[in-house]
């Protein structure tokens, strides 16, 4: 039987609005609480904890950053079979499952003998749009 509460619903709603985006425990609260709902922290952490037990949400750690973020596992992407690209800029999730992924899961296992497993694997970088703004603001910048 699955656990609904209030919080629980808000959070899969926000998640769903929220798909392309890495979102950490303290956007939750402080979204939920701006919208008056009257949560603590450990309710949303163990809202979190759950959602992610359910496979509705995966958690990652990124080197260098304290605290965990959150990705909504958008419900027929098959998510646990392609790669993701998280910008380091702006946070943007661009999910990776077009035909190349399968050339690089097949060229890894073929030359180098290593399986990917996407579900715990992400790639970060810049995307478009944030690497094009910082190369039209360098350009700008005086020499």
């Amino acid at each position: 039987m699955e656990y609904r509460t209030k919080y629980r619903d808000w959070m899969q709603k926000y998640f769903a609005e929220h798909a392309d985006e890495k979102v950490r425990a303290r956007d939750i609260y402080e979204n939920m609480t701006a919208e008056g709902l009257k949560i603590n922290l450990a309710t949303v952490y163990r809202n979190l904890d759950r959602l992610e037990n359910e496979n509705v949400l995966r958690g990652h750690k990124i080197a260098g950053e304290d605290e965990k973020f959150y990705q909504y596992m958008r419900p027929r992407m098959d998510c646990g079979n392609h790669l993701h690209l998280l910008c380091s800029r702006c946070g943007k999730i661009i999910h990776l499952n077009c035909s190349f992924m399968n050339e690089i899961s097949e060229h890894l296992l073929a030359e180098h003998g290593f399986a990917v497993d996407c579900s715990q694997s992400m790639l970060v970088g810049l995307c478009r749009e944030c690497r094009l703004e910082m190369e039209e603001r360098k350009e700008k910048e005086p020499k």
